[in-house]
């Protein structure tokens, strides 16, 4: 498993600990909610967004696979 795909499987992880458990839940995700939790640094935070905005796009399992990364290539 590449090194994208397992930070990006440790952030979601991290979210549904913290109460992010339903796609409602993570589609009004609030950025300033995380801030305030110590466990989030800087790369989690934008993996968090990633997460957020590929649930929206309906793409999560593509973003989670780190497939957008390559199509950005």
């Amino acid at each position: 498993m590449s090194k994208i795909i397992k930070d990006r499987f440790r952030v979601f992880e991290k979210l549904i600990d913290i109460g992010y458990n339903t796609d409602k839940k993570m589609m009004d995700m609030k950025v300033e909610n995380l801030v305030l939790s110590s466990n989030f640094n800087r790369s989690d935070l934008v993996i968090a967004i990633g997460i957020k905005n590929a649930l929206i796009n309906r793409n999560l399992v593509t973003f989670l696979c780190g497939i957008d990364s390559e199509l950005k290539k």
